[in-house]
């Protein structure tokens, strides 16, 4: 779990801190536009990268308009690229919620069982000596430790890494909204 945990840590810390500043120069160019053209323009530079989806989407947005064609429902389509983006920057990261919630557990089982081992060896000699009681005790501080060295760097990790998702979300989200009210309110671009 400890190195599954760390793999899921490193890899969405890195993805995440790309997609992020993808996502952000994203909205800030896309706010600051003033023609169809730059907006495209735009679109195009940006559809490369870990956050790819809402230029890409946008992009077939305005190449379809420009034709004429008529988009039924365009929010439609861009509320399911955001969802599709949210499910993409929080895979893994039940991973992580269950390790840091489960280890301290596993732990705590460990130390039960060796707690558990000392009192069957104290009523088998039938003395409470330290050569009965040692053993036990130090398997049961052993799988407390390990399930707390599990736990601890999967919690750290996980809450580090909500802060940052959320953060990309928001970006999301404001470029959906900024997306919505531009095909809302002039759907012939």
């Amino acid at each position: 779990m400890s190195v599954i945990s760390w793999a899921i840590i490193l890899h969405k810390y890195l993805y995440v801190k790309s997609y992020r500043s993808q996502i952000s120069r994203f909205f800030r160019t896309l706010t600051s536009q003033s023609s169809v053209a730059f907006l495209e323009d735009s679109c195009v530079h940006f559809s490369k990268g870990s956050a790819r989806t809402m230029p890409v989407l946008l992009l077939k947005i305005i190449k379809t308009i420009g034709q004429g064609r008529k988009i039924h429902s365009p929010e439609a389509i861009i509320n399911n690229a955001a969802m599709h983006e949210m499910n993409k920057l929080q895979k893994g990261m039940g991973m992580l919620a269950t390790t840091a919630n489960v280890s301290p557990l596993l732990g705590l089982l460990g130390t039960v069982w060796g707690v558990m081992y000392s009192f069957i060896n104290i009523g088998q000699q039938g003395s409470a000596s330290i050569d009965t009681v040692a053993p036990g005790i130090a398997e049961a501080l052993i799988t407390t430790i390990l399930g707390l060295c599990v736990a601890i760097p999967a919690m750290i990790g996980h809450s580090f890494l909500t802060g940052r998702i959320n953060n990309c979300l928001d970006y999301i989200d404001r470029t959906s909204e900024f997306a919505r009210s531009l095909f809302t309110d002039e759907t012939k671009v």
